[in-house]
């Protein structure tokens, strides 16, 4: 038996009916409940994996026992679970319920950071109106490229500390190129730091045609 099978082992036998690893991980599914610790602090109570961020919660009914664990051994494990209605799902399924929670928990993470950074900076900055750009984010869900550039900047200026990566960057219409287009190097260098790499490949394909033609995109 490897060595996170028997760590497994130790942690999920005295809290099953049966006695051998296999057996036992059928009796325990996923609740469909999960938390953000808001810090890489949490232990798998699984495998006893370290520096978590999110918790997945497995049950026994049998033994009404239940563990928070890493989304990883949910799937590891092959353990099942139910959807939203009620459906019993087979591991396959249940794996892929367990990353879609996930991702959420990392969305909600993110925008979370992208409010905080905003209010801080209508902390900070008199003539900055925090709300007007989280109604707007929420509205749009992401931010035009002159509108990142300035926010950026504003931060920076005001020592506030952000992660561009968190950043959505509108660059579904024209209007949205065309901005990217027209912005001095200083403010490009900074909405590219925001962009995705979808994002950042397009700009590079934009920039190689214009160059095959003998001309400059910028």
């Amino acid at each position: 038996m490897s060595s996170w099978a028997e760590r497994a082992a130790a942690t999920l036998l005295p809290l099953s009916r049966a006695s051998s690893l296999g057996p036992a991980l059928r009796e325990w599914s996923y609740t469909g409940r999960f938390f953000d610790l808001e810090a890489r602090d949490g232990i798998c109570e699984l495998c006893g994996q370290q520096d978590l961020r999110y918790h997945f919660e497995i049950e026994n009914s049998g033994t009404a026992s239940s563990l928070l664990v890493g989304s990883e051994c949910i799937k590891r494990f092959e353990i099942t679970g139910v959807d939203e209605q009620g459906q019993r799902l087979d591991a396959d399924a249940t794996g892929k319920l367990v990353d879609r929670h996930r991702r959420g928990l990392v969305e909600d993470a993110r925008k979370q950071r992208v409010m905080t950074a905003l209010l801080k900076l209508g902390q900070e900055v008199d003539d900055f109106d925090a709300w007007d750009f989280i109604d707007f984010v929420d509205d749009k869900g992401a931010f035009t490229p002159n509108q990142v550039t300035m926010i950026f900047w504003r931060m920076s200026s005001a020592g506030v500390n952000y992660r561009p990566a968190d950043w959505k960057v509108r660059m579904r219409r024209d209007s949205d190129w065309r901005q990217l287009r027209t912005m001095k190097p200083a403010a490009f260098k900074r909405v590219i730091a925001a962009l995705t790499p979808a994002q950042r490949r397009r700009v590079a394909e934009i920039e190689a045609n214009f160059s095959e033609n003998g001309q400059r995109w910028r």
